[in-house]
């Protein structure tokens, strides 16, 4: 008898933390739309405090492919923890956070330059590299790296210096921006709804 008195209370705390899949039918695309509207909107905050940064190619095309296939794959993994995973709203928030941190390594790369730099931009450069022309052509990845090739006047060729701080922090702020949309909206829309007792 105190076996079955107790179930009842424990059972809503389990339903707490379960996933909706109909209701991700129409939180998935919002979560995308979201995501790459905050980018947007970073975007548009550090040309306005910055005009420096008007002229970075990161907030071009790559900005917007990025910011897609980074929500998309957040969707999938929600997805899956919602399938596989006991209490997948929780396990997620970890997951996603721990990612996040992950996802700001190659910006540190860029910042440090040389071969950090060069490592992050081997990872990261076929992802920006989907839906984009081709070398050579307008917001292609053709020509030397910045400060590199004959007559540029840069540093030597090989080396590369790392980006400008306040460009780091950009870069940052969108990664920020797509993993808290996503770990935000998920697990708080997705979220199945119960009724109280």
């Amino acid at each position: 008898m105190l076996a079955t008195a107790s179930t009842p209370a424990a059972r809503p705390t389990l339903r707490r933390d379960q996933v909706s899949l109909w209701r991700l039918v129409w939180v998935a695309p919002l979560t995308l739309v979201l995501a790459v509207g905050a980018c947007f909107v970073v975007r548009f905050l550090a040309q306005l405090i910055d005009p420096n940064t008007r002229n970075m190619p990161q907030l071009q095309m790559p900005m917007q492919v990025l910011a897609i296939e980074g929500a998309l794959a957040a969707i999938v993994v929600f997805v899956l923890f919602a399938l596989f995973v006991p209490r997948p709203i929780f396990w997620y928030r970890i997951v996603g956070g721990v990612a996040l941190l992950f996802s700001l390594l190659p910006d540190i790369g860029l910042a440090l330059g040389g071969a950090p730099m060069m490592t992050a931009m081997r990872f990261v450069g076929p992802l920006t590299s989907i839906g984009s022309p081709g070398p050579g052509g307008p917001g292609g990845a053709g020509g030397p790296p910045p400060g590199g090739g004959p007559g540029a006047g840069g540093p030597p060729p090989g080396f590369l210096s790392g980006m400008s701080i306040d460009q780091v922090i950009v870069l940052m702020l969108l990664h920020v921006a797509v993993g808290l949309v996503c770990i935000t909206v998920l697990t708080t829309l997705a979220r199945r709804r119960t009724v109280a007792a």
